[in-house]
């Protein structure tokens, strides 16, 4: 008997030291994106992760948790008097946000280190000349001041955007523009490391 106790002892201590260690991560991984905030051009291959594959990872994870303990009477208590305790708006509204941090912690823990992974390894230089449609200003903190640049491309026709930090002053005057912006390519888009006009 002492032994079973024992052993429940020790799973649960796995399972919560395996849930530091991957909250610890996360938080990490939201800290330096938060900090470094890379100017990065996604191309096809990371919409496919952020539109398709993490949606339905989301949805994969809410099953697999309500199928496995969805019989399960603690489970239940847990959920009825814990999560969902309110109004029926409370609890809609519990439902809705529920999937949705269930996919941001899956989109810091996939897309952020995708970001990290192209900003700190060299890839080819390359250089593509845009459409500078709208520029907007945008605040992360009370001392950094960013703006918010729409492009369009010119060879694809597609839209993008990204944020950028330098010369702020100078690129609010030159919209309908077209301007080149200078990086490095890796296999989920590339880092902009120079605007030029």
């Amino acid at each position: 008997m002492l032994n079973v106790k024992h052993k429940e002892l020790h799973k649960s201590f796995v399972y919560l030291l395996i849930a530091c260690v991957l909250t610890s991560y996360l938080a990490l991984l939201i800290t330096w994106y938060e900090f470094n905030d890379p100017s990065f051009i996604a191309n096809k291959k990371l919409h496919i992760i952020e539109v398709i594959v993490l949606p339905i990872l989301s949805m994969a994870v809410i099953y697999t948790l309500f199928k496995k303990y969805g019989c399960d009477d603690n489970f239940n208590y847990l959920m009825t008097n814990h999560f969902f305790k309110g109004s029926k708006l409370v609890k809609g509204f519990l439902i809705v946000m529920y999937p949705c941090l269930i996919y941001t912690a899956l989109w810091n823990l996939s897309v952020v280190p995708i970001l990290y992974y192209a900003e700190n390894n060299l890839g080819e230089p390359c250089s593509k000349e845009y459409l500078l449609t709208d520029v907007s200003a945008c605040t992360i903190n009370d001392e950094q001041q960013c703006i918010r640049l729409n492009l369009i491309d010119l060879s694809s026709g597609e839209e993008r955007s990204f944020r950028w930090y330098l010369d702020t002053h100078k690129l609010q005057k030159i919209r309908n523009k077209r301007i080149n912006l200078v990086g490095e390519k890796s296999y989920f888009g590339y880092i902009v490391n120079e605007i030029q006009w």
